[in-house]
């Protein structure tokens, strides 16, 4: 099993999504699959070879919401959502469609803060650490508020798995 940084797409995604391409970014809706109050991210700010920047805005009256804001463990699948959309980004190069992302875990989630702001936007900045073969990733992410005097607010690294047939990896999985 070999461990590389971008190798599956490698240049043609950087050149495809490098901010001076003045290319149109898909909605996210074309990226990952979370449709509804579960889709927390709202679109894609910046990409390249190996990170991605996207935004979110949470309001007052989303169902993770509470009196004090967005609790920070929601930080957790608003890093998982960017890894995805950057996978989704990969796959539209490769003229495929999104996946099913499995997250594994959470390493050295640090968040500086209870709760994030709601109504304000948020910046999700997901950087390839390793990946393998397998469909296996490890990203650093990082949580922050965007706008003047942006500060980081949550940070983790970030692993997860995209299979590329997920009923088969199931059953596998299941079965043995």
């Amino acid at each position: 099993m070999a461990l590389h940084r971008n190798a599956e797409v490698g240049e043609n995604f950087a050149m495809a999504f490098a901010p001076a391409a003045n290319i149109v970014v898909p909605p996210i809706e074309e990226l990952v699959l979370q449709r509804g109050d579960m889709l927390l991210i709202d679109k894609v700010v910046s990409c390249g070879a190996e990170c991605i920047e996207v935004a979110a805005c949470l309001g007052p009256d989303h169902p993770l919401a509470d009196e004090q804001g967005i609790p920070c463990w929601v930080g957790i699948e608003l890093m998982a959502q960017t890894v995805l959309a950057f996978l989704g980004l990969e796959l539209r190069a490769k003229g495929e469609a999104p996946r099913i992302g499995l997250l594994l875990g959470t390493r050295n989630y640090e968040a500086q803060v209870p709760h994030f702001p709601a109504g304000r936007e948020l910046r999700i900045l997901a950087t390839v650490a390793w990946r393998d073969d397998e469909g296996v990733g490890v990203f650093d992410c990082s949580v922050r508020q965007a706008g003047q005097g942006e500060r980081e607010l949550a940070r983790a690294n970030v692993k997860g798995f995209a299979p590329r047939d997920i009923a088969t990896w199931l059953r596998t999985a299941i079965d043995g």
